[in-house]
């Protein structure tokens, strides 16, 4: 039997590890892994000038922020060159990871597979933005565009999949729920992130955010502090930010970047993990954090806040628990305090946490799940 011939296509470059978070070249990899033939559709490799635009822009901004003639025109000349590339290796599917702008502009019978980790009317209401009103109907018509015209829609969240249906009006049987996995290209041993391998003479908390505000690192940080107020021996890892100068404590560790494609820094971000009890995630605004996912594959426990798309990553009481958003530093304390104090059951959460990653938190999972979608579609 033939393998189905899979053109991938995403705004981003997917065969770069940092690009959208690392997200796209899981993907690629993953689905490969399945024994589909991947198509390579557009030119990943080069940067392009809606590219170099965002990379201007504030990090908090989306792809689909930068709406511009020479946006509109570099999109036509993507799908001309892509229209002759499917011309020349015609494909069965198509999966299109955040390409919504491509998806309006291509004329094609080949079913495609349309993903992103959220919908504009969520974003637009979820994230500081300066749009004026031409600017908002605009991308709110090629996102409505896209949904429409795609065979499915794949999210990674139920918030994101219900607001293109309720937003949207996409139809329900078109949209499908399936989480992203961890981005680690050498995931821990199930031995290495056994609970007798975690230090517990102090509980120590990891924090990763590149926005220190939006990430609720202030939060993360009065958390350490109640904890000593409570008398429990806490410190604190901040990984990818540097706080504000008053954010000091003897028990606070900043480590402002760690590259994963470097092995020895690798090594270091592995480290940081394993060593970890917790992993506080006191997040004020967020889609479907991968780092969440990441957490789960060492056993760590995520305390976070009820928001965006978590709620389909975190199981209360499995793999972590989630705080309301108004959840103070003390509540972030005590919450953590009580499972630390009773070892069987920080116990128990280390090991669904970690049974919460090997069963569907990982690219695996997710690419099985999408190629079975594939094949239902086919």
């Amino acid at each position: 039997m033939q393998s189905i011939k899979v053109g991938f296509l995403s705004a981003h470059n997917y065969f770069d590890r940092n690009a959208w978070s690392g997200a796209v070249y899981h993907m690629y990899d993953s689905l490969k892994s399945t024994g589909v033939q991947m198509v390579n559709l557009g030119n990943p490799s080069k940067p392009t000038l809606l590219r170099k635009l965002v990379n201007r822009v504030s990090p908090k901004k989306k792809y689909f922020e930068v709406a511009s003639s020479g946006y509109i025109e570099e999109g036509k000349k993507k799908v001309s060159l892509i229209q002759k590339q499917l011309k020349k290796t015609p494909c069965d599917v198509l999966f299109w990871p955040v390409a919504s702008l491509e998806i309006n502009y291509l004329e094609t019978n080949i079913p495609v597979i349309y993903l992103s980790d959220i919908t504009f009317e969520l974003y637009n209401g979820y994230y500081p933005s300066n749009f004026d009103q031409q600017q908002i109907e605009w991308i709110s018509n090629i996102e409505s565009t896209a949904i429409s015209r795609a065979s499915k829609i794949v999210y990674p969240s139920d918030w994101a999949a219900q607001s293109a249906i309720d937003d949207y009006d996409a139809e329900t049987n078109k949209v499908k729920v399936i989480p992203f996995g961890a981005n680690l290209d050498d995931p821990p041993a199930v031995k290495e992130v056994d609970f007798s391998q975690k230090s517990t003479s102090s509980c120590r908390l990891l924090f990763i955010g590149k926005d220190w505000e939006r990430k609720g690192g202030e939060i993360a940080f009065q958390t350490l502090i109640s904890l000593h107020d409570m008398g429990v021996d806490a410190e604190l890892i901040v990984l990818g930010s540097v706080p504000p100068a008053e954010i000091k404590h003897d028990k606070l560790t900043v480590i402002p970047f760690l590259d994963k494609n470097d092995p020895i820094q690798r090594q270091q971000f592995r480290e940081l993990f394993l060593q970890s009890n917790f992993f506080i995630f006191p997040t004020r605004a967020d889609c479907s954090p991968i780092v969440t996912c990441e957490a789960n594959a060492f056993g760590l426990p995520v305390i976070t806040t009820n928001v965006g798309g978590l709620p389909t990553i975190i199981k209360q009481g499995k793999n972590g628990y989630m705080l309301p958003l108004s959840a103070s530093g003390d509540d972030f304390a005590k919450l953590i305090a009580e499972i630390f104090d009773d070892q069987a059951r920080y116990e128990q959460l280390v090991c669904s946490s970690r049974e919460e990653y090997d069963r569907r938190l990982n690219w695996n999972a997710w690419a099985q799940s999408i190629h079975n979608l594939i094949v239902d579609m086919l």
